[in-house]
């Protein structure tokens, strides 16, 4: 049910296709969400059914012949009742900790730990560079930075967390 309308604030940014949904998807949701193709196109085909988007005439400069949608007042209508609604809390699965509790010799796993600081130390860097990049493009979009500053303030958690397992 989420896909909905994480397609419905992709497009309350502005009209997309499928493609441009998938790919605003992968390069400013990543870090927290993931849609595929394959719940991207059915659910537009929902969402335009409802009336909660509307597909926009083909531009003539467009050559790909690309289906592009925009949001309808009753989609923004949705997307605000959303906003409202507690989120729903998903169960807590980690494959490292689980590793970790029945891991009979430390020597077994802890080259996992030593891949994940490497790992969070990474995304700290990528973390930086956007919020860099919205400092600069898009300065008035305070919720945004929110999202990134989260994963600074989980990647730096997950760091000491492992140092803390490393010692």
């Amino acid at each position: 049910m989420t896909t909905r309308y994480a397609i419905l604030g992709l497009l309350s940014i502005e009209p997309m296709s499928g493609y441009d949904i998938r790919k605003a998807s992968t390069d400013a949701l990543s870090h927290f969400w993931h849609e595929s193709y394959g719940q991207i196109y059915p659910a537009l085909a929902a969402l335009e059914g409802e009336g909660l988007v509307r597909l926009l005439p083909a531009a003539e400069s467009d050559t790909r012949s690309r289906k592009v949608y925009a949001l309808t007042a009753k989609g923004r209508r949705a997307l605000a009742a959303w906003h409202k609604k507690a989120p729903v809390e998903r169960p807590f699965r980690n494959e490292l900790l689980l590793k970790l509790f029945t891991a009979d010799e430390p020597s077994d796993v802890l080259a996992h730990v030593k891949l994940l600081r490497k790992q969070e130390t990474a995304r700290l860097e990528e973390y930086a560079r956007i919020e860099a990049r919205l400092a600069r493009e898009a300065p008035a979009r305070k919720l945004w930075k929110a999202t990134v500053r989260y994963g600074i303030h989980r990647s730096r958690a997950i760091i000491a967390w492992c140092e803390e397992t490393l010692k």
